[in-house]
């Protein structure tokens, strides 16, 4: 799918996905579910980079990450993660603290985001770099230019933190006006009601063990994350046929991660397995292999982006 194929998916589907609700009420199908029901139909596949990276150059959670992401798998999602400041403002950062991936120090919950930005992100090889740790809506923008939808994740807390964390990203995203290109991560069933509600025009990812953990949910708004050890073909068949798309990872800790495993053989043909079994997302740590094994079911989403 290229940037140009990206550009025009929105308004398409728009006219498509989005149905007339009763006045004063918003409408409750977001814009993405169409795309995602067409690459579900079609056996498509939708890449979605853990962190937004791509090469080991790139520091995670990164306007560097994301953009070069875009550009080498076009129609990619990059999961990305933020965190508040002191003063409100919404950064991309996975740790409580600063210590792991930049040059700073100190939890980013009791620092300013002038403090923030003052240290310099620091790649997973250990290169230096001279940006700073971007805001969300930097984020955001990155993505739309290369042509990505941003998956936000909203690290589980507390009900209280987590929903008012998801309260603030919810309005940078109306903001930035960015609804139409983004998913939203929850980590409870709970979480994934009250996010759904809140931002009914925006995709939800939930953690689903069967299907009674869609119940309160509308099926259009979900993506159901099932893990990251093995396939469930018969829960994947069954979600498929409730008209909701499969979210599978292979990522995780180095060297015991599927992303691993599969490569040790130099045969990747188990990620094309996946999307035979009917996973629709996948997240890894190594899209780029991925995208290697993938070309037919890659294509095939390219199709939906112009459809």
């Amino acid at each position: 799918m290229s940037r140009l194929a990206v550009s025009v998916l929105i308004p398409a589907l728009f006219a498509s996905a989005c149905v007339a609700a009763p006045m004063g009420q918003t409408p409750v199908t977001p814009v993405l579910a169409s795309y995602f029901d067409c690459v579900r139909q079609g056996g498509g596949v939708v890449l979605s980079a853990h962190r937004a990276v791509s090469a080991p150059d790139h520091p995670e959670n990164s306007i560097a990450a994301i953009e070069a992401t875009g550009r080498a798998i076009p129609g990619a999602i990059v999961e990305i993660d933020v965190a508040l400041t002191r003063d409100g403002a919404l950064v991309l950062m996975h740790d409580d603290t600063l210590e792991r991936t930049t040059t700073g120090q100190g939890r980013v919950a009791d620092l300013m985001l002038a403090e923030v930005q003052a240290v310099r992100l620091e790649a997973g090889d250990g290169t230096v770099t001279n940006a700073p740790p971007p805001t969300l809506d930097a984020a955001l923008a990155a993505a739309g230019r290369a042509g990505a939808i941003a998956s936000i994740d909203l690290k589980p807390a507390d009900e209280s933190a987590t929903m008012a964390l998801a309260r603030a990203v919810v309005a940078g995203v109306r903001a930035a006006g960015a609804q139409d290109r983004v998913i939203l991560i929850t980590y409870s069933a709970e979480t994934a009601r009250a996010v759904a509600a809140l931002a009914p025009e925006m995709m939800i990812s939930a953690g689903v063990n069967d299907l009674a953990d869609l119940a309160g949910l509308s099926t259009p708004q979900i993506l159901a994350w099932t893990g990251t050890r093995e396939a469930r073909p018969a829960l994947w068949a069954a979600l498929g046929e409730a008209g909701v798309e499969v979210q599978f990872g292979t990522l995780g800790r180095p060297g015991r991660r599927l992303d691993d495993l599969y490569a040790a053989d130099g045969d990747l043909s188990e990620y094309r397995v996946l999307v035979e079994q009917g996973a629709v997302v996948i997240g890894t740590d190594t899209p780029l292999a991925a995208r290697s094994a993938l070309a037919g079911p890659l294509a095939a989403a390219g199709r939906c982006a112009g459809s």
